[in-house]
């Protein structure tokens, strides 16, 4: 029989049990660190996208002039970008705000992971041109 001596090397089952469970505790709240990041960073590209739309959308109605403005409810759907996940929808409303200036509402819905986003924005185009009402 052998017998081990009080100075002998190594680790004790404490020991291994109490790193076992701190580097389960660590590997965990890594894992959910960047499963929350993946899901922050998709949001902000998403937002990014749909900002980046609208805003051209809105440029071109302006270039085109409030005379090419007709009032009513477009679908803009099939314009939406690809990137923004299913379902996705979009409508544009032009109406008057005054005798001489039309109110734009744009209006984007899209799957955010499982739950339904929605944007909405709001312009004016004078009759003078871009800034002057």
């Amino acid at each position: 029989m052998s017998v081990i001596s009080a100075n002998s090397k190594g680790y004790t089952i404490v020991e291994l049990l109490v790193t076992m469970i701190v580097g389960g505790m660590l590997s965990g709240s890594v894992a959910l660190f960047l499963g929350l990041h993946a899901h922050v960073a998709q949001r902000g590209r998403d937002v990014s996208v749909t900002n980046s739309y609208v805003e051209n959308k809105i440029e071109s109605l302006r270039s085109a002039g409030y005379l090419s403005l007709t009032n009513g409810t477009t679908n803009i759907t099939s314009e939406l970008p690809d990137e923004l996940k299913a379902p996705r929808s979009g409508s544009m409303v032009i109406s008057d705000e005054s005798a001489s200036i039309k109110q734009i509402d744009i209006t984007v819905t899209y799957n955010d992971q499982g739950g339904a986003k929605t944007y909405s924005y709001t312009t004016f185009v004078g009759e003078l041109g871009v800034g002057q009402y």
